[in-house]
């Protein structure tokens, strides 16, 4: 297992992850529902560091309330062993499955299902910018994969990045 330090911007003890495939794009619309970030657009929320190291977003990570929440490419970034990602256009949601484990969330909406059970999340799933950002820590812990939140060096570790 490999030790990688992660040197990442994250609030709270809610961890992000990154997904397979970006989300395809949407409405201007939808694109303007997206929950403002709070920092700015020069520096990132978090840095994210998974299996193979230190992932790098199509778009910086941002907050809401605790939760981080990362364009979906980063759960892909994460390496996370039996990881498998879809994603269904008619339904706008991503399925995340590893061995008895399956969290699903759809975009514009504030519950993820976590194992057939309704978890509240802090803020919607959205696009912004034509990606879907994702609650990272939802899907992580979702799917068994150990989360660590370092909070003196705004750090997310995920896997065998643990230190």
């Amino acid at each position: 297992m490999k030790k990688i330090l992660i040197a990442s911007l994250l609030g709270s003890a809610v961890l992000g992850a990154s997904a397979a495939q970006a989300a395809p794009a949407t409405t201007p619309a939808a694109a303007a529902k997206a929950p403002a970030a709070t920092t700015t657009a020069s520096e990132p929320a978090a840095m994210i560091y998974g299996n193979d190291g230190m992932v790098t977003p199509s778009a910086y990570p941002y907050f809401i309330k605790s939760t981080l929440y990362a364009t979906a490419d980063v759960i892909k970034q994460l390496d996370i062993d039996g990881l498998s990602i879809s994603w269904d256009n008619k339904t706008k949601s991503y399925t995340y499955m590893k061995d008895d484990h399956k969290v699903v969330i759809k975009a514009d909406s504030n519950v993820a299902w976590v194992d057939g059970k309704e978890v509240k999340l802090q803020g919607s799933a959205t696009f912004k910018r034509g990606v879907l950002r994702v609650p990272v820590g939802v899907i992580v812990k979702g799917v068994g994969e150990k989360a660590v939140w370092d909070k003196a060096n705004k750090t997310l570790w995920i896997g065998d990045s643990i230190k």
